[in-house]
This record gives C-alpha cells, sequence and structure tokens, in this order.
C-alpha cells in the first residue's frame, strides 16, 4: 500500500470526510420527555438548511485537491512520479490545508447527526445509519478494488483478507489496513454513532444531550493519559471535540444560544487546538507538515464560526436545490476520489499540463458520484430501507420450521 501524508493513528489530521450525514429535517415539536428542560425559548422552525450542504461539499471537495495537488513530497512524487516543486510550487502548501477539510466534516456531523435523530426511535436511528453509510461504503470498496487488482496501480495489489475486514467497516479496531487511506474517518462516526444511540435509546432530550457532551468531554480528556487503548479507540480524543461542538450548536438552534451551550462550544474549540497543535500524539502529523501554526487556528476557528453562523440563523437567506444536490454527492465523491484519481493521474501526469488534469479529473469524479449516487446507492439504499423497516429486530425465537 502507498505512503502517502495518512496520519498514523495518533494523528488524524490528513484524512477527510467521512459520513454522509442524514439530510437536516425540520425541528419537530418538543416532546413531553422534554417538559423538564428549562424553557430555553421557543422551538425553531427553519426550511432546509442549505448552508450545511454547501458546506460539507466544499470540505470534500477541499479534501480531494489536498490529496491531488496538497500533500507532501513524498506522498506527491508517488501520485504524480514528480516533487511537487516541479508541478504545484506555490499552490501546493496552500491545497496542504484541505486536510483540515475533516474538521469542518464532523463539526457538520455532530449537529446533522443530533438533528435527524430527534424524536427517532432507536430502531429508526440504526435503519437510517446503516442505510446512509454501508451501501455507499460497499459500492466503494468494489470500485476501488477492481481499480487495484485490475489496472495498473501504483498501489500493489494488498492481501484479499483486508477486504473482507474493509466490508464490515471495523477494519480500525480490527487492526487490519484500510484499503483506501480516506476510510480511515468512518471509525470516528461509528463511534459516535454507538454511543450516541445510548442518548437516542433513552429519548433525546435538551438535558440527555447536554450531559452526553459533558461526559464525552471528560472522557475525551482523560483518555489520553489513561493508558487505556479501548477508551482511546472508543472516545477518539482529537475527533470528539468536533462532534460535542456540532451538537452544541444544534441545540442553540432547536432553542435558542445559552451560556451553557457557549461554554461547550468553547471548551470544544480549545480541545480540539490543543490536539490539532500538540507536538506528538495529536491530530497533527509535525513530522510530514508543518505550517505556521497561527494558519491552524485560524482555520479552525472559521470553521467554528460558520457553524455559528447556522446555529444563529444568519444563513437562512442561503437557498438554493443545487446545494442539496452537491450535499448528497459528498459521500460518493469522498469515497471514489482517492483511488480513481491517484491512478489516472500516475498515469497520465507525465503527458497532460498539471492543472488541466487536476481540473478535467476533479469534475469527472464529480459527475461520477451524481451517477453513482442517484443510479446505484440510492436504490440499494431504498431496498435496504425497506428490508430493515419490515424486518423483526426482537430476541425472540422465531417460529419453529415443520417439516
Amino acid at each position: 500500500m502507498r505512503q502517502t501524508d495518512q496520519p498514523v493513528p495518533s494523528d488524524r489530521s490528513t484524512g477527510p470526510v467521512i459520513d454522509e450525514p442524514a439530510a437536516p429535517e425540520v425541528p419537530a415539536p418538543r416532546s413531553s420527555a422534554e417538559a423538564e428542560v428549562p424553557q430555553a425559548g421557543p422551538v425553531v422552525r427553519r426550511n432546509r438548511l442549505a448552508a450545511l450542504d454547501g458546506l460539507r461539499f466544499l470540505a470534500a471537495l477541499a479534501v480531494v485537491l489536498f490529496h491531488f495537488v496538497g500533500q507532501t513530497p513524498g506522498a506527491m512524487e508517488f501520485v504524480w512520479g514528480r516533487p511537487p516543486g516541479e508541478l504545484f510550487p506555490e499552490a501546493h502548501r496552500y491545497f496542504a490545508f484541505g486536510r483540515l477539510g475533516v474538521d469542518l466534516f464532523f463539526l457538520i456531523s455532530g449537529f446533522v447527526i443530533c438533528m435527524s435523530a430527534w424524536g427517532r426511535t432507536p430502531r429508526d436511528f440504526f435503519i437510517s445509519r446503516v442505510t446512509r453509510l454501508y451501501p455507499m461504503y460497499w459500492v466503494a470498496i468494489i470500485v476501488s478494488a477492481s481499480v487495484i487488482y485490475l489496472f495498473d496501480t501504483p498501489f500493489g495489489h494488498p492481501n484479499p483478507r483486508m477486504l473482507f475486514a474493509n466490508f464490515t467497516m471495523l477494519q480500525t479496531p480490527l487492526g487490519v489496513d484500510n484499503l483506501d487511506s480516506v476510510y480511515w474517518t468512518l471509525w470516528p462516526e461509528l463511534c459516535f454513532y454507538l454511543t450516541f444511540a445510548v442518548v437516542v435509546w433513552k429519548g433525546l432530550t435538551y438535558q440527555r444531550v447536554v450531559i452526553f457532551c459533558g461526559l464525552w468531554t471528560v472522557a475525551a480528556v482523560l483518555a489520553p493519559s489513561a493508558g487505556i487503548p479501548l477508551l482511546t479507540l472508543l472516545v477518539n480524543p482529537t475527533s470528539a471535540p468536533f462532534f460535542i461542538a456540532g451538537m452544541a450548536f444544534y441545540l442553540m438552534y432547536r432553542y435558542r444560544p445559552t451560556p451553557l451551550l457557549w461554554g461547550i462550544v468553547a471548551m470544544s474549540w480549545l480541545l480540539a487546538l490543543h490536539f490539532l497543535l500538540a507536538p506528538h500524539g495529536g491530530r497533527n502529523n509535525w513530522d510530514t507538515w508543518a505550517p505556521w501554526r497561527g494558519w491552524l487556528i485560524v482555520s479552525t476557528t472559521v470553521f467554528f464560526l460558520l457553524i455559528a453562523a447556522i446555529a444563529l440563523g444568519w444563513t437562512t437567506w442561503i437557498r438554493g436545490r443545487w446545494l442539496t444536490v452537491a450535499g448528497t454527492l459528498t459521500f460518493p465523491l469522498y469515497l471514489l476520489h482517492d483511488v480513481i484519481g491517484v491512478t489516472i493521474l500516475h498515469r497520465f501526469g507525465d503527458h497532460v499540463d498539471p492543472w488541466t488534469l487536476v481540473l478535467a479529473l476533479t469534475g469527472g469524479l464529480i459527475v461520477l458520484s451524481y451517477v453513482v449516487q442517484r443510479l446505484v446507492e440510492r436504490p440499494i439504499a431504498q431496498a435496504m430501507r425497506r428490508l430493515l423497516s419490515s424486518a423483526e429486530f426482537g430476541l425472540k425465537a422465531p417460529s419453529v420450521r415443520r417439516h
């Protein structure tokens, strides 16, 4: 497998987007289970948040361009066969910040998953997450594996055993490499769903989400020094602050901003910067990428401010069907771009102008993502949703078959 600017387990800064969150829904009226919540203002009703769709597409696009233009010199030579100084002497260092698109996406994910799970049963939450993640992920594995094994690519021929582990989406806890380096972001998402499902099972309320944010923050702070690998694996300290802040922002959107919610966001912002700037064991691998720290602080702060603007209702003027469509392309684009894109760049990088090739390839991948999402992912997801919706999830034994 190639050695790119992929972070070690303690440094997850280079992986990009990871989940295609459920489409934002209009907040439902407060349930009786929230009767004990101190009045935090009337429930806010708004149309679909087109700004979120646009932001997550931009996050995915930033990651794509990072992989094609902004990786470290060693990784760029792997992709193009030439050092970045010969290809993108000035642009390279700016596109390197595209790796931070994952931070923005985790922020959005915390916001949207909390929104889409509100008022749902655990069964509904399970079905929505499974049908959102697995169909496109399985399609991506089949496509990437076909490219790797059938064509002359720089990826070699990994052990087929890797495929079986990757199909489960549990390769990280199994200690198996990702077939595609971009898959690493799926494990933090799965951990978020797993732990948040406990709150969904009890029923989402203002207090329960706030308590969940507080407990996860404490766990993220303690995990690095606890010396318990399983705890670190489940808590994902370097990713947790973004999910937590996203949930707090959603509570602002659903109710209104309060000092408590701003406190959660501020703490998450500080912890996010701590892990990003840590000299070792944090989110950024300083051995491969060491930009001016001020730009990292500014970038992370801008991400928080963007989601804050959405939570405060400052972006309701942003509308457009095209933004909704762009949002649906995020997950396919993220999962398909790396193996296909790197293979094409490696094959034609010496024959086509670099910028022409990057722009044409990116545009082609966006079109491919649209086709796959419409004609493959969506039908499979709909079929899975029908199957799971009619399935019996209880532990009651089925009736004995009579011969």
